[in-house]
């Protein structure tokens, strides 16, 4: 635009809306994740993160380091803390993905970032050519930062993560029904589906009920594809587990001649998760045996999910993570304009940002050049206002009437 001659360009954000609705859990947590962009703590304060971390667990972890706090924080503000994890200690929650099988090594939008170096952690907004853009908190402020493919140890991806509706722990023996007449095979699985790695029996559950089992620190998923135990069910033999993945947890081997386990070992202790309940006849909750006729009601009122319980780290363990805060920040700046798309981030090709010019004390904590965003509409403001002003300035001195010699 135009003010009395002297051109003005407005530099304004894109205030096109972003897309909407905003339903998965990537989504959910990108979102939060950048209302935060720009939020910053001078050297040595408390920020909200670590202050929300610190609440009904020790108040020394609002003055710790909080990357892995804002993380957990956005989480809880998106409403998908249930696959996210609350944590304040990177190591732990790159140990609880992994347990959630929700594990990967290539990035992609939404997951949580795991650096090799500092224990630094940040939430992947973009992922193309090799490199990764994180939202996290580093240096004191929540910024967009730039890394190479290369620095990250992997990735937490929270839709993988198995949300329990319900656990507990039992008994659990094996069968292999594939119809076959072998070692006391009773006919093909009550669901009609095939015999097969992963099917399960229960004396009660809703056929089509999905979990996991866990037995000495090994993992197995299953499905719920058949009735049983009959009788032992009475005497709290309450899973049936098909033949190959009982030999998986026993670190036995499993014999497809005869159908049985190698070793000898016919009932072992397990814990169960469920993560999905089946929709047909069956009760939900704690299973019951065979000879209650559970396995037959139509339960409409499931348990409650309990609630999420995630390990508590000591303060000393979490002073030791995050890349460290420099007492300065950097001093010289350089204006770039920014070519990121806003399908890609949810801003405007327009905005401008800046380049910090990073301290050693950055460059040797991460290796990265950190990106901020400008308060463009104050600058567009401040343009007009100086514009204007000029304007009035030239009105009022230019000489009335015709110069006269």
């Amino acid at each position: 635009m135009s003010i009395d001659g002297i051109n003005v360009r407005l530099l304004i954000r894109d205030q096109t809306p972003r897309r909407s609705p905003i339903s998965s859990i990537a989504d959910k947590l990108l979102d939060a994740a950048r209302q935060e962009l720009g939020y910053r703590v001078e050297h040595g304060q408390k920020s909200k993160y670590g202050a929300w971390y610190a609440e009904g667990t020790s108040a020394g972890f609002a003055n710790a380091p909080w990357c892995d706090s804002f993380v957990s924080w956005a989480a809880g503000t998106a409403g998908v803390s249930k696959s996210v994890g609350k944590f304040a200690h990177t190591p732990d929650h790159q140990a609880w993905f992994k347990t959630q099988n929700a594990w990967a090594t290539r990035p992609q939008p939404g997951a949580v970032a795991f650096l090799k170096k500092h224990a630094q952690v940040g939430i992947v907004e973009e992922a193309a050519s090799g490199k990764v853009t994180t939202i996290e908190a580093l240096h004191g402020k929540v910024q967009r930062v730039t890394r190479p493919e290369s620095e990250f140890s992997g990735y937490g991806v929270p839709k993988q993560v198995q949300t329990p509706l319900f656990k507990g722990s039992t008994t659990a023996s094996y069968f292999w029904d594939d119809g076959s007449g072998i070692n006391g095979d009773t006919g093909s699985p009550a669901s009609g589906k095939p015999m097969q790695k992963g099917l399960a029996a229960s004396p009660s559950w809703p056929m089509g009920t999905e979990g996991y089992v866990i037995h000495n620190g090994r993992k197995a998923d299953f499905f719920v594809g058949d009735r049983g135990p009959g009788v032992p069910s009475g005497s709290g033999v309450m899973l049936d587990l098909d033949g190959k993945t009982f030999a998986e947890l026993t670190g036995s081997s499993w014999n497809s001649s005869n159908l049985t386990v190698s070793g000898g070992e016919g009932h072992i202790k397990i814990e169960y998760v469920i993560t999905k309940w089946g929709s047909g006849l069956g009760k939900k909750g704690a299973p019951a045996p065979f000879s209650t006729g559970a396995y037959n009601m139509r339960d409409s009122s499931p348990p409650k999910p309990p609630t999420p319980k995630f390990p508590t780290p000591k303060v000393s363990e979490v002073t030791k993570i995050c890349a460290s805060t420099p007492d300065k920040s950097p001093v010289t700046t350089k204006k770039i304009a920014n070519t990121e798309t806003s399908a890609d981030i949810g801003t405007s090709a327009n905005t401008m940002t800046t380049v910090g010019t990073a301290t050693p004390a950055i460059q040797n904590a991460a290796n990265e050049i950190p990106t901020h965003e400008l308060p463009i509409p104050g600058i567009a403001a401040a343009l007009i206002v100086f514009a204007a002003a000029t304007a009035g300035f030239r009105h009022y001195t230019r000489p009335r009437g015709r110069h006269r010699g």
